[in-house]
């Protein structure tokens, strides 16, 4: 079963992964980051940027 379909039958939303912080996209610019969702953070950020709690 795939991660969206079993993720459907639990009944729990969309995985949602944190926006790299400014201090991690500096880091990473020195060096590749530990962190196996590295690019899909980094996708995602720019496909759909954070907005303020009032939005």
């Amino acid at each position: 079963m795939c991660t969206v379909q079993a993720r459907t039958a639990r009944d729990l939303g969309p995985l949602m992964l944190p926006v790299p912080t400014k201090r991690e996209l500096v880091a990473a610019l020195v060096s590749a980051p530990d962190d196996p969702w590295w690019e899909a953070r980094v996708l995602h950020a720019k496909l759909y940027p954070a907005r303020g709690r009032g939005v």
